[in-house]
């Protein structure tokens, strides 16, 4: 039979084993979690810098000349920013992503220019603030509105 102090000490080699496990168990799913909540989850870092053209506006196609005048937009995943241009003027806007493939966009600014497209670009801004959920295939960015019925396309 082993003395009671060597038995004592056995068991509490093994609790201190047995806490220190615990705790790397904790660091392990801390280390998880925090990754999960990373940025590079959202799905704009694989926009980030892209200029996506509008294509489509309520099912009406959009006439694009390969221009700048066309309108589109660009995000900035680091700052949670678009920018772009909006048929006439530049336009930026924060954005943020919600859960099930969700956006919104903040107050849009634009420049002030008078221009022939200025009717074009009030709708195209009107409709960017109905956005609520999207959906990318890698060449196509839609957009939709809070019933999930799409708004506008951009390629």
């Amino acid at each position: 039979m082993r003395p009671i102090k060597e038995l004592f000490g056995s068991i509490s080699a093994l609790k201190k084993e047995t806490n220190h496990s615990m705790k790397n168990i904790l660091y392990a799913f801390a280390l998880l979690f925090l990754a999960s909540c990373s940025s590079k989850s959202y799905p704009d870092q694989s926009w980030d810098g892209k200029q996506w053209t509008l294509v489509e506006m309520i099912g009406v196609p959009v006439q694009t000349s390969g221009g700048m005048t066309n309108a589109n937009i660009i995000f900035d995943s680091s700052q949670q920013m678009i920018s772009g241009n909006g048929g006439c003027n530049r336009i930026f806007a924060p954005y943020e992503f919600g859960k099930k493939k969700s956006i919104s966009f903040g107050d849009i600014g634009s420049t002030r220019m008078a221009c022939q497209n200025a009717p074009f670009e009030n709708k195209f801004l009107e409709i960017l603030k109905s956005v609520m959920y999207y959906e990318n295939t890698g060449v196509e960015l839609v957009l939709k509105n809070g019933s999930k019925d799409v708004i506008l396309k951009f390629q």
